[in-house]
């Protein structure tokens, strides 16, 4: 895996983690949802029936002499009835008979005395369906007994089919029979004994759910792209970061010559070589690398594998140029890294076009490295950051002209001459030491030469290599 395949693997990888916090987070809410329907269907449930219980002392109040209900207390039953909404009907019971109920007259025996509290009977005697009741006793000799209406569970209904337990049977709604294991004809029950359940059609249930909770999803769909997104870059920056703390991008030379050809020097330049021995371009990932503020890091490896190698056992005159950013200037381990490797070359830090300087204790900083021997070059000058001022706020050793204004040297081409004497006066005026990188020519060589200037680099002489390679170079050559 390289630079080239991390950001859609680090897409993918985020993806499946939003998808999969997607749907935990999904699934709890939509079974949350679903529990929270069947809780409020059971409190209106509950409370049509606790409504009764609740009214019983006024009930018996009311109708503490009731026999055989004169006009006025039949008018008195109905308007109980038409108050209470989960109410179908009240009958009275005298003497172990039917005296009378709203719903119409009735003279017949009680089939078995029952005990205060609230029934289901599996078969009414007029709808031939099951019916809850509650019995109320209002005297030694009377009871009444509250017929409430079928069962509506609204509520629980738009997701599914409802139904509650009321332990012998089971009942949905218009008390249409589910399941009944009612032996007796009368089975009494406990309002806070009941269960309610539902078979949940999931279809029509997250139907509702979306139309309920769509502004709680939008927010959550909103804060895990957003995480994904994150996730994703902080995947990628890891993977970078692992990569150069173990090395897998190299430092690689490219030989810095003077006026007759000899190596004086050379320029590390980070190398990404992939396990399978592929060269990553170093614009995928130099970038990258300078905008998420690793360059420390980096530098510090690379400053660590110059210094663990072979290289500095032949390079006490060469000058080594490293490529650094201020916030590198800063980094302790960088600082100990430079003065560990003064020891062995002469170590130059070259400031990159690519960042500005903001810190006003960079000439600072820079002094103290210039206590163990460190020198400081501006590279890529005309270009970038690399501002005419920094030439007289910061104190430099070298600058380093970059290739663009070398590519167009020619003898026609007298623009960039004059630009490159420019530059070569001006280097002159400040005491700087010029290095001409990118020569790819003849011409361009001779006509540099011409205009004064003493250093080159560039694939006319040499092109990067790797620590091996350099090794080798530079032990067969005659000058350091």
């Amino acid at each position: 895996m390289n630079i080239k395949s991390i950001k859609p693997i680090s897409i993918t990888l985020s993806s499946l983690i939003g998808f999969g916090v997607l749907g935990v987070i999904f699934t709890f809410m939509y079974y949350n949802f679903i529990n929270t329907f069947l809780i409020e269907e059971r409190q209106i449930s509950l409370e049509e029936l606790r409504v009764i219980e609740e009214k019983e002392i006024a009930f018996k109040n009311q109708f503490s002499t009731l026999a055989i209900p004169n006009k006025s207390q039949q008018t008195a039953l109905t308007k109980v009835v038409a108050k209470h909404k989960s109410i179908s009907s009240i009958a009275v019971i005298h003497d172990g008979y039917f005296v009378y109920s709203t719903y119409g007259i009735r003279d017949r025996k009680v089939e078995k005395a029952l005990e205060p509290g609230f029934y289901v009977k599996p078969k009414s005697a007029l709808t031939k369906k099951p019916i809850i009741y509650y019995q109320l006793q209002l005297n030694d000799k009377t009871y009444i007994r509250i017929y409430f209406k079928p069962l509506t569970l609204d509520v629980i209904d738009r997701i599914g089919d409802g139904y509650i337990d009321f332990g012998s049977i089971i009942l949905a709604t218009n008390n249409k029979v589910i399941k009944n294991n009612i032996r007796s004809i009368n089975n009494q029950f406990n309002p806070e004994t009941i269960t309610l359940n539902i078979d949940v059609n999931h279809l029509a249930a997250i139907k509702v759910f979306m139309i309920y909770k769509l502004g709680y999803i939008i927010t959550i769909v909103i804060i895990l792209l957003i995480s994904c997104y994150l996730l994703s870059k902080k995947i990628k920056q890891e993977f970078i970061r692992y990569q150069i703390r173990h090395h897998r991008i190299k430092p690689y030379l490219q030989p810095i010559v003077d006026r007759d050809g000899h190596i004086i020097g050379a320029e590390i330049l980070a190398r990404w070589i992939t396990n399978k021995g592929e060269l990553v371009a170093p614009y995928l990932f130099i970038p990258y690398i300078e905008q998420e503020k690793l360059t420390p890091l980096l530098t510090c490896s690379l400053l660590a594998q110059i210094h663990n190698s072979n290289v500095i056992n032949n390079t006490k005159a060469f000058k080594l140029s490293f490529n650094l950013t201020e916030l590198c200037l800063f980094e302790p381990k960088v600082y100990a890294l430079s003065k560990r490797l003064a020891q062995h070359c002469r170590l130059v830090l070259e400031f990159t076009e690519s960042t500005p300087f903001i810190r006003k204790d960079t000439p600072e900083k820079m002094q103290v490295y210039r206590q163990h021997g460190v020198e400081f070059a501006i590279d890529d000058y005309g270009t970038g950051f690399s501002a005419p001022h920094y030439l007289t706020e910061y104190k430099f050793d070298y600058l380093k002209i970059d290739k663009c204004f070398i590519d167009n040297l020619n003898d026609r081409e007298e623009k960039s001459t004059h630009l490159i004497e420019s530059i070569v006066f001006l280097a002159k005026k400040l005491n700087l030491e010029l290095v001409a990188e990118g020569v790819e020519t003849d011409i361009q060589k001779n006509i540099l030469k011409t205009l004064g200037i003493r250093y080159f680099q560039g694939f006319l002489f040499y092109k990067p290599m790797d620590l091996k390679a350099f090794s080798q170079l530079i032990a067969k050559s005659d000058k350091p």
